[in-house]
């Protein structure tokens, strides 16, 4: 026969055990700081020399600064055209290919007349729109503060060839 009072006992000495254990860490067991000696810092014994300040200078030195255009790549002005609708306008020029390369980055076009015409990544088309930048399918340019992007054209076969 098993003894009633057996397992009573054995809960409440668990109990109790960990109140006292509880207690004891509250009390502060095992949070004893130790505690190293102070250590003397020494002054670095280096000589002092007086920093002197700089004058800023004249207003008249940013006048260069203040004369730049702020809102074109190149810092320079917009240029001054007698025939400024044409200068503006890409509807003369189609763009027929694009050739990209380690060493190179072109984009092919063709004007109204029918001339063929190959710009590098970096210059000016005669128009006034510089190319700024050369993917394998787009070609991004700019114009005072316009910026357009031409892809090529996506050519399609006819229903009937797809038979």
């Amino acid at each position: 026969m098993k003894n009633p009072g057996r397992p009573t006992f054995w809960l409440s000495a668990c109990v109790v055990s960990l109140a006292v254990l509880c207690l004891a860490l509250f009390e502060g067991l095992g949070a004893g700081i130790e505690w190293y000696p102070d250590q003397v810092h020494s002054l670095p014994t280096s000589s002092v020399t007086p920093t002197t300040v700089q004058a800023p200078p004249a207003l008249a030195a940013y006048a260069e600064i203040w004369e730049r255009s702020l809102f074109n790549r190149d810092r320079k002005p917009d240029p001054v055209s007698r025939n400024e609708h044409d200068t503006q306008s890409l509807a003369g020029f189609s763009l027929n290919g694009i050739a990209v390369s380690p060493a190179l980055r072109k984009a092919l076009f063709k004007t109204r007349e029918g001339k063929n015409l190959s710009v590098a990544e970096g210059e000016t088309l005669p128009n006034g729109w510089r190319i700024e930048r050369i993917t394998a399918q787009t070609v991004s340019l700019s114009f005072k503060s316009t910026q357009q992007e031409l892809s090529l054209p996506v050519l399609k076969l006819p229903a009937s060839a797809v038979h």
